[in-house]
């Protein structure tokens, strides 16, 4: 097992595993056609995506072990066509899918050498980043989808540093002037945020789940803002 396999990275990508195949077994046959927390897609959407992502992954995995290089999709549109068809599975295959290619990633994971992980890979997104960064890709890719497929799991049920870095990259995103400046706290042990934007500044209290989800786009359930009122709903995020 290398080194980076041992991260706290490594710990929430199997956290989220478990999470996720949780999620899932909770769903019967009948509710994969249903609207999931994202609202363009149905919950078969969310699981057909996470299953091509940890595919993708495995593609960057490749490209550091190997050094040839192996994009996470060909076009934007063929990752776009694979989740369709992903979506339009029969339940059992869909569910085999997943547990296949999570199965095969984590074993991907395990077993990449050591001196790989530093090797630099190009995101879907146009990123260069070092393969380690694989493993906080994947972490947030079955930690929120889990969230998604709305079958008993939600933000307080991810791993609390999980959601601590997801609350610091979220706050990092929308301090672009999208939305007003506004100080974060949570409510049991006062840790702040603070997002820099335009306008007048607000508070958004709440708990460490409350907030990561406000900031994903997933709802403001349990938050409030400086007048005791919901703070305003957030764009979608991953």
């Amino acid at each position: 097992m290398s080194g980076e396999w041992a991260a706290p990275e490594a710990q929430w990508v199997r956290d989220g595993s478990i999470v996720f195949q949780q999620a899932l077994s909770r769903l019967g046959d009948g509710q994969f056609t249903l609207e999931s927390n994202l609202s363009t897609w149905t919950k078969a959407h969310v699981i057909a995506h996470v299953s091509a992502n940890a595919q993708a992954i495995g593609r960057l995995l490749r490209w550091a072990m190997t050094g040839e290089r192996t994009l996470m999709y060909d076009s934007v549109e063929a990752r776009d066509k694979e989740i369709a068809e992903g979506a339009s599975m029969d339940p059992s295959s869909l569910r085999s899918w997943w547990q296949e290619s999570d199965a095969h990633l984590l074993t991907s994971f395990a077993t990449l050498p050591e001196e790989a992980w530093n090797n630099v890979v190009v995101t879907a997104q146009g990123r260069e980043v070092p393969a380690r960064e694989t493993l906080w890709m994947r972490s947030r890719e079955v930690c929120i989808h889990a969230v998604d497929l709305d079958a008993g799991v939600g933000f307080p049920d991810l791993p609390e540093e999980f959601l601590l870095r997801l609350i610091k990259e979220a706050v990092a995103k929308h301090s672009s002037g999208e939305v007003n400046s506004a100080v974060l706290l949570t409510d049991d042990d006062g840790r702040q945020w603070r997002i820099e934007g335009d306008g007048e500044q607000f508070a958004v209290t709440g708990s460490l789940g409350g907030l990561a989800s406000w900031l994903t786009g997933r709802g403001a359930d349990g938050v409030r803002d400086s007048h005791n009122s919901r703070p305003p709903d957030l764009a979608k995020w991953l």
